[in-house]
Order: C-alpha cells, then structure tokens, then sequence
C-alpha cells in the first residue's frame, strides 16, 4: 500500500495564487495611502487660520461679558468683603480663565485683591495692573470710555497672557462723563486668559499644518512642526480682541509619511501568511484525504482478509496467502506465525523472512500489542479466541504503524484466529473419524480374534472330553495327554476371559492402586514361583538385589509379572530359558523380564502397548487378543513408572519396568486416577 501524500497540480498552485492576490491589494494599498497622505491644500491651511481667528474673536468676546457679568454681580463696587466678592466671582471662573478684582489705591496702584479660582490665585493676587506703561494706558482708556480693554503680557510662568478689565464706579451705573467716570472710579474687574487657551488652536491636523498668534512682532502662541522656518508669505487672518490687533498665520508643513511602507510591509506580510495558512490547510487536506485512502484500504484488507481465510482448511495453503496479504498492505517484513502446542508452548510454524532477516523469537510472556509501532520495531500480536491464545504472530513495522493500521492488524489477526480454530477443528474431525476408523477395524480384529480364540479353546476342550466319553477303556497314557490339553485349553480360556474381564473394568471403572513401601526383593522372587505354572515348563531363573524398597502395590507388581511372564510364555520355545531380574538405581528400582524369543522388532516396540495390537509375525504362532501388554502399561503408569522394550543380552526381548524407591519419592495414597485410555491406544 502505498500513500502519496503530496498535493495536486491546483492544491500546489493555491497558495501561491492566493497570496499573489493578497500582495497585489498591499500594492495597490501602498500608492493609495501614499496619495492620501500628501501635504494639506491651501483650502484646509486657509481654513486653519480663519479658525484659529474666529475662535480668538469668539473668545475675546466671550471675555468681554464675563467681565460685564462680573461686575453685575458685585453691583459695581469692589469694596464689598473679599470672601463675598470672591464668592460671586467663583462661579463665572474656569479652568483656564482667572476673573478676580483689582481696587484703585489713593497712591494711583491697581493691585489685584481677590481673584477665583484658588489654583490661580498666587498668579495674580497683589499684582499692580498699572504697574507698567502699556497696562495703565489699557487702564485708563477702560476708564474714561467705560467699556472693556486688553492688554497682553507676560503672566508670572513666563508664557503670552491677555488681561481684560472693565471700570468699577462703586454704582451699577456708571457716571456719564469723563470727569465723573474718573472721579468716580473704585476699582476694575479682570480676567486673565492664557493666549494659547484663548485661541484655542485646533486644526485637525497639527502636524502638517503650523499656526501660530502674533501681537505686532511678537508670537504668542504657535503650533505645528519646523515652526522656527516660516515662509515668506504664510497665509494671514487679521482680528481686534478688545481693542488689541492680533495676527493668525498659518501654513503647510508636510512631512514624508511612513504609513504607505508600512501598508505595503503588512500587506506582503499578511500575503505570506496567507499563502503560508493556505498552503498547510491544502496539505492539511490532502493528507486527510490521504488518510481517509488508506483507512479504506485497510478495511478493505479486514473485507478480503475474511473470505481468504475461509478458502482453505489447510494450514499450509492459509497461512502463506495470509501473511502475503497483509505484509503488503502494512508494510510489514519479517513476518512469523507460531501457533500454541497442546502443552501450551508456542511452536513456529510459518515465517516470511524478507528484509528483516530472520524473525525474532517469540517472548515467553506476552503482553497486550501497543496502539502504535515506531519504524523498524517489532511488533508481537497474540492470536486469542474465546479468551485462550492459539497462536502469535510477529512481524517487524517498516514504515512504522499508526493506531489505524494497529487496528486493522488486531482485526485481520482476530480472523486469523478464529481461521485456526476452524482448522484445529476440522484437522480434529479429521483425526477423530481416522481414529474411529481404526478403533471399528480393532474391534472387528478383536471380535475376530476373540472369536478364534474362544472357539479354539472350546473345541479342543470338547474334542478330547468327546474322546475320553466315547472310549471309556483308553489306555492311560492316551487318557493323560488328552487330559493335559483339556487342561492346557482351559487355563488358556481362563487367561483369555481374565484378560477380557480386566479390560471390562479397566473401561467400567478404570485400575486403582494402593502405593506404600513395597520389599520388591522379598515379593518378586514369590511371585515368580507362583507363576510358574504359567510358563510351561520353560526354566526361570532370578537375580534379584537386595533390600529394594519402592512404593507400589504388591497386587499391581503381581499383574505386571503375570503378564510379562505369560507374554515370554507365549513367543518362545519349549526349552528357552527366562530371567527376571531386580536391581536398584539411585532414584529408582528396576524390573526386568528376559526372554530367549525372536525378539521385536524396533518399529513395534511401542505399538506393542496399544490395546488388541499383534504382529503379524507372532500372530500365527501364538494366541492371544493383544490386551495384556496394554493392561502392564497402565498398571507401570499407576505405579508412577515406565515400562519400555529392548534386546536382551543373549538375544530375544527385555521388558524393562522402573519404579520410583520409597524414600525418593513422595505421593499421596488416594491417587488421582489418569485420563483413561480409549481402545487402540497404547495408555
């Protein structure tokens, strides 16, 4: 699978279409601004004088009926207490006018008294308004003409001030002559008005426009920029303030504006990041659509990861289409599939060895698969159905695994998993119906040979009793040999039906025994001699070691003799010779049968333990319906034992059978009895 995450023709082109667009408006933005901010025109420098000039007049004018108003207010006559004058003349005052009463002296002084606000009083309070040429002409001519007159001056922070006063005669009305108006005077009532406050300069664009307020020669006030450098022929607006002549100039002081650079700077800034934000939004996109691709893809691995693991049974022909499959699509090398023994471990039974090289061995505790799989790791995923683990499967990530693809792994190793159990079935229907195969063909062989030899036995039992019956006059000799095969043929037919009855109730019930501390060097020689008879006339001889101890059963001891001796009996000759023997290991006692027969076959020396089984070899010289070596194994096996076949020192066959001692080995009486052993199976 393979995901391209790069952008297409248009997506490539977007970002920079689009910041193209953005940095064209910077452009055409850049010459507008730059238009917009050249210098002001004459109109608006014109305007700003005839502005700055109104406003003067206005608020000279303004001064004039204060100053009327003021004098209303103390009818005229400035000798009233101070704190009553200062009271009424509080409220007409403002921030930035003083209003305040000066009283004529006999010594011709006009010293200030009273004046509001507070905050400006220190600035005139005792000041003589006549104490200089100018203000007591300004004074005088108040007084003879009885209206109000200006003066500008320095006030006491060194910046230009105008004074405006109007006479007190001590009446509201004043005299209406000259000579009474100056025989009458008490007084004057005053304001003082800073002359940047009075012209109140304002154009709207202070820094391109430079105004400024002259009296005569003198400036003012002025405002605006490179004022020290005036041209030659600003423009000028005449205006009278209270009898003063002011002049208003003004003209244009433009500057280099920064404000087009700094429109083109943001807007080539802004088209950067705009095709910038374009350009990771359009990879943005593509990548999720890249995403989205491979999401598919993968769901479509888990949609055909189904109906390919249902096309084969077989686990050869599954796990190889499998491991291909979603190699490719993952990315993945170096796959390897174990699956889980019926002992629980975990055997390798397939392996892809690609770039990786050899797969890696399986970890003995696994652990739950991670969400994600950096490059080149290696990832195990354990194959789990109903809640038990049958499998693992191993692969190194090449490209890595992101938490999508680790998803679509666990979900294609869950129907591989469930793809095993199916196989595990089928491959156990299959052995089970081999294995009732075999076990209904032993049946019949069993039947077959049961049959034979049941009808073996009884016919010759009957045969020779009919000869005795029909010849009562036998000679001895003859009545002796027909008695000893009568008798032959039942101890014959008696092992048979002890056989049967013994598989009976090993199938009903199954075998117990009881283990404590045995003497097996004290029982084995007894049971030998018991047995004798069993081996018809064949010499046995023991070599037996002393003081052998182990836990058995004395009765399961005297089962496995019986049928090892009767089993030499059998398949040697009349005049072969037996040994039993006893000995001692360190942790094990040691019990062994030899006989001088043909000996068996490497190839049958375990088939020999599996129930009804006999060679072909012995099963036409002997009799039998293969159940006593079966029946051994079972009894060595409740003993705790092993019991195996070998070649004996002088040729024929050594059943050898190992019990642990006593005193190495530790069980508890009532023991657990062992899976029991259908027919055809050797224990």
């Amino acid at each position: 699978m393979e995901i391209r995450h790069g952008l297409t023709p248009y997506r490539r082109a977007a970002p920079a279409l689009v910041g193209g667009l953005v940095a064209i408006g910077a452009i055409f933005g850049f010459f507008a601004t730059r238009a917009a901010s050249s210098g002001p025109t004459s109109a608006e420098v014109q305007a700003a004088a005839s502005s700055a000039a109104s406003t003067l007049a206005a608020r000279s004018e303004v001064d004039s009926q204060l100053l009327a108003t003021a004098s209303a207010s103390i009818n005229g006559d400035p000798a009233e207490g101070d704190a009553r004058v200062l009271a009424r003349l509080d409220r007409l005052a403002s921030n930035d006018r003083t209003v305040g009463v000066a009283r004529v002296t006999p010594s011709g002084t006009v010293p200030v008294v009273v004046a509001a606000p507070d905050s400006s009083a220190a600035t005139i309070v005792g000041t003589d308004l006549a104490g200089t040429a100018d203000a007591r002409l300004v004074l005088e001519l108040a007084r003879d003409g009885d209206q109000s007159a200006a003066v500008v001056t320095t006030g006491s922070d060194g910046k230009p001030v105008v004074i405006d006063a109007l006479p007190l005669y001590g009446t509201p009305d004043p005299p209406s002559d000259i000579g009474g108006r100056r025989s009458a005077l008490r007084g004057y009532v005053v304001t003082v008005t800073p002359v940047a406050a009075l012209v109140g300069l304002s154009t709207g664009r202070d820094e391109d426009i430079a105004v400024r307020v002259l009296d005569g020669a003198t400036v003012l006030v002025a405002q605006g920029r490179d004022l020290s450098n005036p041209p030659a022929s600003p423009v000028a607006e005449s205006v009278t303030a209270n009898g003063v002549p002011f002049i208003v100039q003004a003209w244009a002081t433009p500057s280099p504006s920064a404000l087009p650079w700094v429109v083109l700077a943001v807007g080539l800034a802004l088209a950067v990041a705009v095709a910038v934000i374009v350009y990771f939004r359009e990879r943005s996109a593509a990548a999720a659509q890249a995403d989205l691709v491979a999401r598919n893809e993968e769901l479509a691995l888990i949609a055909r990861a189904g109906p390919l693991l249902q096309q084969s049974l077989a686990m050869g022909e599954l796990l190889p289409v499998f491991v291909v499959e979603v190699g490719a699509e993952l990315a993945l090398d170096g796959i390897s599939v174990s699956l889980a023994t019926p002992s629980g471990d975990l055997e390798p039974v397939f392996s892809l060895a690609t770039r990786a090289g050899t797969p890696t061995p399986v970890p003995a505790s696994l652990v739950a698969p991670p969400t994600s799989v950096r490059s080149g790791e290696v990832v195990t995923v354990p194959l789990q159905r109903a809640g038990r683990v049958v499998g693992v499967l191993q692969a190194r990530a090449v490209t890595g695994l992101t938490e999508p693809q680790m998803e679509t792994l666990l979900g294609v190793c869950a129907l591989l998993a469930a793809a095993i159990g199916n196989v595990r079935m089928f491959q156990d229907e299959q052995d089970m119906v081999a294995r009732l195969r075999d076990i209904d063909s032993m049946k019949t062989s069993f039947i077959g040979s049961v049959s034979h030899e049941l009808r073996t036995s009884v016919t010759a039992i009957q045969g020779f009793a009919a000869l005795l019956e029909a010849n009562p006059g036998i000679d001895a000799e003859h009545r002796a040999d027909y008695l000893e095969r009568i008798a032959r043929n039942a101890r014959s037919l008696a092992a048979l039906i002890e056989d049967l009855l013994d598989f009976a109730r090993f199938e009903r019930v199954g075998l117990t025994v009881d283990l404590h501390p045995v003497d097996l060097s004290d029982l084995v020689p007894t049971i030998v001699d018991q047995l004798s008879s069993v081996l018809g006339g064949r010499a046995v001889s023991t070599v037996i070691e002393p003081n052998v101890t182990a836990l058995a059963d004395p009765q399961a001891i005297e089962r496995v003799l019986a049928n090892l001796l009767s089993n030499a009996s059998k398949y040697t000759p009349p005049d072969s010779k037996v040994i039993v023997g006893l000995e001692r290991t360190p942790m094990e006692a040691v019990l062994y049968v030899d006989d001088d027969g043909p000996g068996i076959a490497p190839d049958e020396r375990e088939k020999i333990f599996e129930l009804f089984y006999r060679s072909d070899s012995t099963a036409r010289t002997s009799r039998g319906v293969g159940i006593g070596l079966a029946l051994v194994r079972q009894l060595v096996v409740h003993l705790n034992g092993t019991i195996d076949v070998e070649d004996a020192r002088g040729g024929g066959a050594r059943f050898r059978v190992t019990i642990p001692l006593a005193e190495h080995e530790e069980i508890s009486l009532q023991h657990p009895e062992p899976a029991r052993t259908p027919l055809g199976t050797g224990g």
